[in-house]
């Protein structure tokens, strides 16, 4: 697979997850009779956030599992623990579904995948 099939399915999987989290996560406190007070607004919206963040560090927990199976998997092979073409694929990724910023947020996300050896 090149870098760009890469990116396409990178970009397609964020698409699913952005569903899948629009209609498990952000609809179900509002659904029905929503509160109008702004203070009551904001709680049940930081309430969602919350919840996307536990999901988020779960994700990324998991991610760094998958990580460091594979930086075994690498070095018994003969290779390096870290592929810097495959961090640009997934920078890329990050930029193409969060603008400008997301290049931020990816690398943040590797440095924790990378881990300290």
């Amino acid at each position: 697979m090149d870098a760009e099939d890469e990116r396409t399915t990178q970009t397609r999987s964020a698409e699913r997850a952005d569903r899948r989290t629009a209609g498990s996560v952000a609809g179900i406190a509002l659904a029905g009779n929503p509160p109008t007070d702004p203070a009551d607004v904001i709680t049940v919206l930081r309430e969602q956030i919350n919840a996307l963040d536990i999901g988020i560090t779960r994700l990324v927990a998991e991610r760094v599992r998958l990580s460091q199976r594979i930086q075994t998997a690498r070095v018994s092979a003969g290779g390096t623990r870290v592929e810097l073409s495959r961090e640009r694929v997934v920078l890329d990724g990050y930029r193409a579904a969060l603008g400008p910023d997301g290049p931020g947020v990816g690398e943040a996300v590797l440095r924790v995948c990378r881990g300290i050896r």
